[in-house]
């Protein structure tokens, strides 16, 4: 049995100092006089001092006891102080939230939902970081993150998947009034193309063919960039065509603004399609139990996901164990 026990040694002890006496001690821990004598003198023994002074009328703490009375109480506080806490840290989102988004998704959609969290829950802190990579969450000491695109294989991480970021080619009405609209990979080659790179190397557009295959396709470009923001500030400057998010440009193609190229089938056999879909995925530490905390902000970003991209029929979680 614990010390810290409901009728383990150390509050048997403190039992029969608030009672001064064996036997009232016994009465409100529903034990016998005998076994709260016996309990105290195995703590005696333990320490080997005497903690009380007995005789035959009275019981009284000597001063060893009434050293070890006043750490004993204070421990027994500080641990109900502590207790109290958790149990309303379990009941209410409180504390830090550390989470890792993708820069652009993170900014434009999840942080503006985490901020609205924060304005719901006072005790609710958000510690929030952009970031791309892949991500050791406990050697970070991130709660939750999310990615976008395919995840690795990774122990001891639960993923829900989100939705699907559908990826476009794009171009402003007023470059497609002076150049026309392309319908094959074949017609891309006289238009200005503007490309994108992840850490030098050019990222490859993905082609459909008319049947089902995708073959990646690095075109030559004048304008190359590795912001998704700089390209759809080239784009709808006229400078050419780009890949873009739907949901970034949704706005803009309401408005006509832009137009989306290469969804359907073309005139005939070929790379006539732009496949695009990447998966967006949310990852936190496996556990038995999950924080207040963690559970309200899955909560936040899949309703913020929902709002802008196409939502899997099925929710999909999995969860690798460590």
């Amino acid at each position: 049995m614990s010390h810290l026990e409901p009728k383990g040694p150390i509050r048997v002890f403190l039992a029969v100092c608030d009672a001064g006496s064996f036997a009232k001690a016994a009465d409100g821990l529903a034990l016998s006089a005998s076994a709260v004598a016996k309990t105290v003198a195995r703590l005696e023994a333990r320490l080997k001092v005497r903690l009380f002074d007995r005789t035959t009328r009275r019981l009284s703490l000597t001063p060893e006891g009434r050293t070890y009375q006043q750490a004993c109480a204070r421990a027994m506080g500080d641990i109900a102080r502590v207790e109290a806490s958790l149990a309303q840290a379990v009941a209410t989102p409180s504390g830090t939230l550390r989470v890792s988004l993708p820069p652009l998704f993170g900014t434009e959609v999840i942080a503006p939902a985490l901020h609205a969290l924060c304005d719901r829950h006072p005790a609710l802190n958000v510690d929030i970081s952009l970031d791309t990579e892949r991500i050791d969450l406990m050697a970070r000491g991130v709660d939750l993150a999310v990615r976008i695109g395919e995840l690795p294989d990774v122990a001891g991480l639960t993923a829900r998947r989100l939705g699907l970021q559908e990826v476009v080619l794009c171009g402003a009405a007023s470059y497609l009034a002076r150049h026309g609209e392309p319908a094959t990979q074949a017609d891309l080659a006289a238009h200005a193309l503007i490309t994108t790179t992840h850490r030098g190397q050019p990222v490859p557009w993905q082609l459909l063919g008319d049947d089902g295959r995708v073959v990646p396709w690095s075109p030559a470009s004048r304008i190359s960039t590795d912001s998704t923001l700089l390209t759809l500030a080239a784009v709808r400057a006229g400078r050419g065509l780009g890949l873009l998010p739907r949901w970034l440009v949704q706005g803009d193609l309401a408005a006509g603004r832009l137009r989306v190229l290469m969804t359907g089938p073309g005139p005939g056999p070929g790379l006539e399609r732009i496949a695009g879909h990447l998966p967006v995925h949310a990852l936190w530490l496996s556990a038995p139990v999950m924080l207040p905390r963690l559970r309200v902000a899955i909560d936040a970003v899949v309703a913020a996901v929902a709002a802008v991209l196409a939502v899997p029929a099925v929710d999909t979680i999995v969860s690798k164990a460590p």
